[in-house]
């Protein structure tokens, strides 16, 4: 089990990589077998190409993506957060507040997200952030 420094440390490097456009840093800060509930309610994505696909898919066509972190309590190998999501989505300025679990692996790489957010009803997310029916149960990649 990762201590709670390293689970402490994988959450803050989120924050960190993700408000410095480091893609790279980013995503090595996730284990290789990665899942993603990202909303809860919409397909699980699967592997480093998941946190891939979020990546490039946060910031697709001039999107811009801002994190605070408002809150953080770890427990065991997990740690849930509050956080303020800043973005910019066709050319729309929002605040958008978020709850996420996050779960670390022995290596200290974040092995599991669960994000709970609601978008404002006049901002239409790209697709890949959407809820969606999974009718065969395999997730996406």
């Amino acid at each position: 089990m990762p201590t709670p420094e390293q689970v402490r440390t994988a959450i803050e490097n989120h924050f960190r990589f993700w408000n410095a456009g480091d893609r790279a840093g980013w995503i090595r800060n996730f284990a290789e077998n990665v899942i993603f509930h990202d909303p809860v309610g919409s397909p699980p994505k699967h592997g480093r190409s998941a946190a891939e696909n979020s990546w490039d898919n946060s910031f697709s066509n001039g999107q811009k993506w801002t994190l605070v972190l408002t809150q953080l309590v770890v427990c065991g190998d997990e740690a849930a957060i509050t956080l303020d999501n800043h973005g910019v989505v066709n050319g729309q300025a929002f605040t958008m507040r978020g709850i996420e679990i996050w779960q670390v692996d022995d290596s200290g790489r974040v092995c599991q997200v669960r994000a709970y957010f609601e978008p404002p009803a006049t901002v239409e997310l790209d697709p890949y952030f959407q809820r969606q029916r999974d009718t065969a149960g395999e997730g996406v990649r």
